[in-house]
């Protein structure tokens, strides 16, 4: 009895299916065109039109300069990659550098200070915790100047980016200046490079649109200019915020964006600022970084959201940060219906959904493209990983938004996981080792076949150095 009933109930479900009809033809709703239809037309508008705000994105260009002083902590380091980092901050023409420690991190702590013995620009500080926002705070309130640049301890500077940084504080009503961030040693992993290309879409296309009204919706802390009175007066609600109940530890970069938003500054990008940062070269590495991110962007967005904050910023702001919050469920839909399709053995409309998604994410990722033609070969790969895998980290960060954890940085890894300095070639990891060394390192940067543009221009000047010799 209960299989017949069972029987019963999926041939009711087919004919109703079969007899729903496109208004005016006689096609069935849920046949090839529903799929693409209303929400794939909203969100290509949407593109589109942030595209088009893209195109009159400009870098901020004049003669304002200011000293700075750049802040970073320090947990589960690799010491010479923070060296190395330091080292190009100098070069970038920082004032001054703050380097935060846990007490606890003896050896690291030990390693600057000797790397640094006769640099009087850096300043070692110790504070006994490992928690990110309280070695902000220290540092902030360590800094001297009124510009404040906060930085990852692995991310390496173009030699022209704090220049570049401080341009758009000529404007008073600017209080944040974001970068352009790639990846260093991107194409030693196929995991650096999905996160090339990840990068690339937001700070190519996504940024820029929110760049010109002053509504960038997250400055990303790898690197980040601020006003220093600004950070001071925003400091106690950075380190003290909380969701539903427990103490927020990660995305330190959303809730200070937001809380000078909210505070009526503007928020800057400048494209031609340029920071180079390590990302993991394991899947593993890659999904946990994500999966926090994700958390953190929930946490912030939502915030945004209940308060009102969002509203306040500008069209552009508001409809990206919508986007990212529905996309899970947009997409799912669309899921929904091509399982429709194939349920109905309709191949045809399953092929031109797949061939559809392709087209679809290489033209939104034509700007990386552009830079980087050789990675059309992770088309394939990035559209899983972006639609299908993305999706269900989002679905799984929502419900588990208020877990609080790092994740790839630990108190039992000696470094954050993926990103060692024995993860670069051979060439760049000696390039990084000797970058204050005025001799050409001994390996070019590219000798384990790494490309010249992967390396950051003071990297490809030692490596081109040691090639003419």
């Amino acid at each position: 009895m209960h299989s017949a009933s069972a029987i019963a109930a999926n041939h009711a479900v087919d004919v109703l299916l079969a007899s729903l009809k496109l208004p005016g033809t006689e096609d069935r709703l849920f046949s090839l065109w529903l799929p693409f239809g209303f929400l794939g037309l909203i969100a290509w508008t949407v593109w589109l039109g942030r595209r088009f705000l893209t195109s009159f994105y400009r870098p901020i260009v004049n003669d304002h300069w200011e000293e700075a002083s750049v802040v970073a902590p320090c947990f589960r380091e690799e010491p010479e990659i923070l060296e190395a980092a330091v080292r190009t901050w100098l070069l970038a023409g920082a004032y001054q550098v703050v380097l935060v420690f846990p007490e606890d991190d003896n050896y690291a702590l030990a390693r600057a200070k000797h790397a640094f013995f006769m640099e009087p620009r850096v300043r070692h500080v110790t504070a006994d915790t490992t928690d990110k926002r309280l070695l902000l705070e220290v540092g902030i309130r360590a800094a001297s100047r009124e510009i404040v640049v906060l930085s990852d301890s692995d991310t390496v500077w173009e030699e022209d980016l704090l220049r570049n940084l401080v341009m758009p504080f000529a404007d008073p009503s600017v209080g944040g200046v974001g970068t352009r961030q790639r990846v260093l040693e991107a194409h030693a992993s196929m995991w650096r490079r999905a996160a090339d290309w990840q990068l690339d879409a937001k700070y190519l296309t996504y940024v820029p649109a929110m760049a010109r009204k002053g509504g960038v919706s997250c400055l990303s802390g790898r690197t980040v200019a601020y006003r220093r009175p600004a950070l001071l007066e925003v400091l106690p609600e950075l380190v003290n915020e909380t969701f539903r109940g427990r103490r927020c530890i990660s995305g330190d970069d959303g809730r200070l964006t937001w809380l000078f938003l909210n505070r009526g500054y503007k928020t800057a990008y400048q494209q031609n600022a340029v920071a180079w940062t390590m990302m993991p070269d394991t899947a593993r590495g890659f999904f946990m970084q994500r999966l926090r991110w994700s958390r953190n962007s929930y946490r912030c967005y939502l915030r945004a959201v209940f308060r009102g904050w969002l509203f306040h910023q500008p069209a552009i702001t508001i409809v990206s940060v919508l986007q990212g919050l529905v996309s899970p469920l947009s997409l799912t839909i669309g899921f929904v219906f091509v399982g429709l399709a194939i349920s109905r053995g309709d191949m045809l409309a399953m092929g031109v959904w797949a061939a559809w998604i392709l087209t679809g994410r290489g033209i939104r990722a034509i700007d990386h493209l552009r830079e980087q033609p050789r990675n059309i070969v992770l088309l394939p790969l990035m559209t899983v990983i972006i639609l299908f895998v993305m999706t269900a980290l989002k679905y799984y960060t929502f419900f588990t938004m208020n877990k609080q954890a790092w994740i790839t940085r630990r108190q039992d890894r000696g470094v954050a996981e993926g990103q060692s300095i024995g993860s670069l070639n051979d060439g760049l990891n000696a390039a990084l080792v000797g970058i204050d060394d005025p001799a050409p390192v001994a390996v070019a940067a590219g000798a384990s076949g790494a490309s010249d543009a992967e390396a950051p221009a003071r990297l490809r000047r030692f490596a081109r150095a040691r090639r003419d010799a």
